[in-house]
């Protein structure tokens, strides 16, 4: 029911309730869902950022026992989902005033529980754990208890579903269109079924008649509809396999996954039949499986226990353990270790560089039925190299689950959290989501270290990282308000950090920041060095203006990479990290530059650059530094990542052996390739040879005009500076110009509001008595190259911006506006798609490419002022 002023009006789809602040909010009486659930709306606040207390945009009635609060917060504009059984989910987006947004909140109660956030179909938050039970109803919309932190502003098209919304759901909510494809699949997509027949389901598209239903155990012959997998087509949402008289009637076999699809059918409606995905469950095996260690695996900590999953009706296990392959798979010389009933083996201590193997068989009450033998190699004994090199992780491994410390302590790391392996800056590395992954180190790891240290490691940000709290390593740890240890970290102000704790509550007297903010996703060599009292931070091997003194006390917390506190659960890093070092030491200037150099012998400063997106037009060669030892250079290059990284001189990924640096693209790539994978090994005079790191470069199906990723905040006459406003050239300086690109203090481009990649261009304008322009010199001037027929910008206005028309000029006299006359309040991104025939000019000779507010040339005294936002400006075919 509507309670107060019911005040409706023109929404996002059809009508929509406008909430009047003071009155307005809807009461639903009863529990709608409970556990597992998707709530969907869009939202277009008012008067934000608010000042005192939050928006309430819907409230439980209740709060214990799985209550919720969806607020729009004040001063921060951010929307958040308060769980009562579970960690929050808030957007990293801020909201503007008058702007619709298409929010999203999903809830599972399967483990590991948890919830997440999108907006505008994006994914914002995520967070795992809680008890469960989460409900909605009774509840409020716009409102806190009847009569509290009412809402301001409108909502339309609230809905709420009984499971969590796919990607594909959720645009269609957003679209305000009926989901024509069938969902909800159960069991679950990739789920374990423990039986060999089963009742499959799932949920019906809002268009569906009927259903044509296809399974089998090959997924390309499903997804193709093979003759061999169509079952039929039947009117009930379900289907029973693997039970005499239906469909795999000899029944579902153990230690096989099967597959399937749902089209669903009208035939009444022309889009029909609408192609399914393809799901699938598996039965597992009748012997014992999921070996931790791994088979093969190596690098295993010699304190190590064996684990694995009990098989299909498994009701007891034999365990055999050895040295031997030959004697374990015989279960003879004394590997025979007894009937095990749980799933976890002690081998006791280890040694050290010895591979061992195992066998687990499993009893099912009838037939015993033999496992596999696997095997696994023990961390070898490393040799102290440097005395005063007390931890050097350098994540190379690129297997296990343990970090092994090359330094010869011993302080071999344990995962936490399953943190991936991942290609690094030089050789692989590990990434880590930010929520909850870190590597544990041990508590005597840089226990000895009480006095001057160096810790320094490589790191990479994912995108959309600016404001996020990160750690990247250390001994900090914080107890009852007291600091003590040190750590580095990238600060919430976007700026890298080295902390070290005295045993007081003021943390923040110790900090040493970096002399610029960073946000990108770049690979960043980050050191922090403690000489007597003195704190200083090296970024990229420049020891950064900054400094402060203080003395170190020591933490009893472990040394950890990829967190900021040993013993808080808080501040996970969201990236990547590589060779990761600490030292007993103060290094020098120069002995930080060594550290950055890593290993000599491997080929570095790859070109293109790491992870880089560039146009064919920029791609015509590969070239790379030549490792100290080389003689010649074993040169591979593919589109499967993991062929190029197993290639060898047999394999078509191979271009052949050669002396010099450098190799031509000529026929290797095209337009639209996509990623492209390059591995360089270094081939010494002996025959010895240097495996080289793993880099990519992508070839995109457009040529890039601008996506201002390549803007820094490096102020001249320091090298290097690119400012987005020494490119973008405004009217700052001028009486007839009123645009104003770019932030006047790092970062100088925009960060937080942005289409794709981590920058945008924000460009505010101000038309009284004038005309905003904003103008790029563009490098390459042939528009028709590869084909290319159209231009597209992103742009993005907001409703409260003074409305007037924006528009595109070539080579400053070719104009094209654009259709809406209003353009500057359009809210979200905006395609904007532009047949580059229309300019009427040569387009193999394009100079410059200016974005303008107004009518150009013909300024209004009346104009008023904004802010645009544009984004990702292409050609495309």
């Amino acid at each position: 029911a509507v309670v107060g002023a019911a005040n409706w009006t023109a929404g996002k789809n059809a009508g929509a309730l406008d909430f009047d602040g003071t009155s307005t909010y809807i009461e639903v009486d009863n529990e709608i869902a409970r556990g597992t659930w998707s709530l969907t709306m869009w939202l277009k606040p008012r008067d934000i950022p608010y000042t005192s207390g939050y928006y309430a945009v819907m409230h439980t009635d209740g709060w214990s026992g799985g209550g919720i609060h969806l607020h729009l917060r004040n001063t921060t504009s951010l929307l958040n989902a308060d769980f009562n059984s579970g960690p929050d989910v808030t957007t990293t987006t801020v909201l503007q005033a008058d702007e619709w947004y298409h929010a999203v909140v999903t809830v599972t109660d399967q483990p590991p529980g948890g919830g997440q956030m999108f907006l505008n179909g994006v994914l914002e938050a995520e967070a795992s754990g809680g008890s469960g039970g989460d409900y909605l109803g009774p509840m409020m919309f716009g409102n806190w208890s009847g009569g509290a932190r009412f809402y301001h502003g409108l909502l339309d098209d609230i809905r709420i579903y009984d499971h969590v919304l796919s990607d594909a759901e959720i645009l269609s909510a957003m679209e305000g269109q009926p989901f024509p494809f069938a969902f909800g699949p159960d069991p679950e997509d990739g789920a374990m079924l423990e039986a060999t027949w089963a009742n499959i389901k799932w949920q019906p598209g809002q268009l569906a008649v009927s259903h044509d239903v296809y399974i089998g155990d090959n997924r390309e012959d499903v997804e193709a509809g093979a003759e061999s997998t169509f079952v039929g087509n039947q009117g009930a949402p379900n289907l029973i396999v693997g039970f005499p008289g239906f469909s795999l009637a000899e029944g579902l076999a153990p230690g096989t996954t099967y597959y399937w699809r749902v089209d669903e059918v009208n035939d009444a409606h022309p889009d029909s039949p609408w192609k399914g995905d393809v799901w699938s469950f598996w039965i597992p095996p009748r012997q014992a499986y999921g070996a931790v260690p791994a088979d093969g695996v190596g690098y295993v900590l010699t304190d190590a226990s064996l684990n694995w999953v009990t098989g299909y009706e498994g009701k007891l296990s034999q365990m055999y353990f050895g040295t031997d392959s030959a004697e374990v798979d015989a279960g003879t010389g004394g590997t025979a270790k007894g009937p095990m009933v749980g799933t976890t083996f002690d081998p006791g201590p280890l040694e050290k560089d010895t591979t061992y193997y195992w066998r687990v068989d499993q009893f099912d009450g009838a037939v015993t039925h033999k496992g596999n033998v696997w095997g696994f190699t023990t961390v070898a004994d490393i040799a102290v190299g440097d005395p005063d090199l007390v931890g050097w992780w350098t994540l190379d491994e690129g297997q296990g689950a343990s970090a092994v410390d090359w330094s010869g302590h011993d302080g071999h790391g344990s995962f936490v959290g399953d943190p991936q392996w991942a290609d690094g800056y030089q050789g692989s590395a590990l990434e880590f989501d930010g929520g909850g992954q870190y590597v544990d180190c041990g508590d005597d790891t840089g226990a000895g270290v009480t006095a001057d240290f160096t810790i320094a490691a490589w790191c990479q940000m994912t995108p959309g990282n600016s404001g996020q709290y990160m750690g990247i390593g250390g001994r900090l740890a914080v107890s009852g308000g007291i600091y003590t240890g040190f750590g580095l970290v990238r600060h919430s102000t976007n700026v890298f950090r080295l902390w070290v704790g005295d045993d007081t509550d003021d943390l923040a007297k110790s900090g040493v920041s970096s002399d610029s903010l960073y946000t990108d996703t770049e690979w960043h060599h980050v050191a922090g060095v403690h000489e007597g009292r003195a704190n200083s931070l090296y970024v990229d091997g420049v020891k950064q203006a900054g400094s402060t003194m203080i003395d170190l006390v020591p933490s009893t917390q472990f040394f950890h990479i990829g967190k900021q506190y040993a013993n808080t659960d808080e501040r996970y890093w969201n990236g990547k990290i590589d060779d990761v070092r600490l030292y007993n030491k103060a290094l020098t200037d120069a002995q930080i530059a060594e550290l950055m150099a890593g290993n000599l012998k491997l080929a570095n400063d790859p070109a293109p650059g790491r992870d880089a997106l560039l146009d064919i037009r920029d791609i015509s060669s590969l070239s790379w530094s030549r490792g100290s030892t080389a003689a010649s250079h074993d040169v591979y290059l593919g589109t499967d990542r993991d062929a190029v990284a197993g290639a060898d001189n047999s394999t078509p990924e191979f271009q052949g052996n050669q002396a010099g640096t450098s190799l031509s693209l000529a026929g290797l790539v095209e337009y639209g390739g996509g990623d492209y994978y390059w591995r360089i090994d270094e081939v010494e005079a002996g025959g010895a040879v240097n495996a080289g790191t793993i880099w990519k470069f992508t070839v995109p199906d457009y040529l890039i005009v601008d996506n201002f990723e390549s803007y820094n905040n490096v102020d001249p006459p320091a090298e290097g500076s690119k400012r987005i406003f020494d490119n973008w050239i405004d009217g700052y300086g001028t009486t007839t110009n009123g645009a104003l690109v770019g932030n006047d203090l790092p970062p100088y481009a925009e960060t937080g509001i942005v289409q794709n990649g981590n920058q945008s261009l924000i460009y505010a304008y101000d038309n009284a008595g004038k005309t905003s322009e904003a103008t790029l010199t563009v490098a390459k001037g042939d528009w028709t190259a590869e084909g290319v027929t159209k231009l597209v910008v992103q742009m993005r206005g907001a409703s409260g911006n003074a409305a007037d028309k924006v528009y595109v000029a070539l080579n400053g006299t070719a104009v094209l506006y654009h259709d809406d006359p209003a353009a500057t309040q359009l809210t979200g991104w905006n395609e904007w798609v532009i047949d580059l025939a229309t300019f009427g000019i040569d387009l193999t000779n394009v100079s410059s490419i200016t974005l303008g507010v107004g009518t150009k040339n013909a300024p209004a005294p009346g104009g008023g002022a904004g802010t645009m936002y544009f984004d990702e400006i292409v050609l495309i075919r």
